[in-house]
C-alpha cells in the first residue's frame, strides 16, 4: 500500500469522523426531543386565597427543566390532589416569586431550568373542597405548546395529620417541609391567612 492511498483513507476517515460528530452536533443541539421535567418540591403547601373568595390551594416551590437544548413551553399547568377513592383538580395556575406572580398563560422552559413558585387555586366554579386528614397524592401535570395531552411531571405523597387538618379547618395554612435524610415531608401550621410565610403571596 502506497503513502498515497493511505494519506485519502487517513483523509476519508477524518472526514467520516468530522461529518459524525456535525451530525451528532445537530441531533443534539436540534433535532433531539427531549422531555419536559421538574425536581422534587422542598416545599409544598396547603391552603386558601381569599380573593375573589376564600378558596382552597395547593402551593409549592420546583425546578422545571428540559432534556433538550431546544427547550420546552408550557401552555399550561395543574394538579390532581387524590386522597382514597376522591380525587380534586386545582386547574387555576400561577407562578411567579414573592411579591410578583403571573397568571399561568405559558412559561418556557430551556435546558438550565427556571425555578419558580407556582400556586394551584381550585376553580371558584368548583364544588367545595375540604381538607380532611389522610394520605395525600398529588400529580403535576403540564400540557405542553402544541400537545394532545398534558403529561405527568411528579407525584407528591405526604400524610396530613389531625392537627393540621384542624389548622386547615380554621381557613390557616400548613406547610410541607421535605426532610433531606428521609426524603419525606413533614407539616406545620403557619397561620398568615393561609399563606406560606416567606415564600408566597397569592395569585
Amino acid at each position: 500500500m502506497t503513502d498515497t492511498t493511505l494519506l485519502t483513507i487517513f483523509g476519508v476517515a477524518i472526514s467520516l469522523l468530522a461529518l459524525g460528530v456535525s451530525t451528532a452536533t445537530m441531533y443534539f443541539a436540534w433535532l433531539r426531543r427531549g422531555r419536559l421535567a421538574m425536581t422534587r418540591p422542598a416545599v409544598v403547601f396547603f391552603g386558601y386565597d381569599v380573593v375573589p373568595e376564600l378558596t382552597p390551594k395547593i402551593f409549592l416551590r420546583t425546578l422545571l427543566y428540559s432534556t433538550a437544548q431546544r427547550g420546552k413551553m408550557i401552555e399550561s399547568m395543574f394538579v390532581k390532589l387524590r386522597r382514597g377513592t376522591t380525587e380534586q383538580v386545582f386547574g387555576f395556575w400561577g407562578y411567579g416569586e414573592t411579591t410578583k406572580l403571573s397568571p399561568g398563560s405559558g412559561l418556557y422552559v430551556g435546558q438550565s431550568g427556571v425555578s419558580l413558585n407556582h400556586h394551584f387555586v381550585l376553580s371558584v366554579h368548583q364544588p367545595e373542597y375540604e381538607f380532611v386528614a389522610g394520605e395525600y397524592t398529588i400529580q403535576v401535570f403540564a400540557r405542553q405548546a402544541g400537545a394532545s395531552a398534558p403529561i405527568l411531571l411528579s407525584e407528591i405523597r405526604l400524610t396530613l395529620d389531625d392537627r393540621n387538618a384542624a389548622t386547615l379547618a380554621r381557613h390557616a395554612g400548613v406547610l410541607f417541609e421535605l426532610e433531606p435524610d428521609t426524603q419525606t415531608y413533614a407539616g406545620h401550621a403557619s397561620e398568615r391567612s393561609g399563606k406560606p410565610a416567606e415564600y408566597s403571596q397569592g395569585p
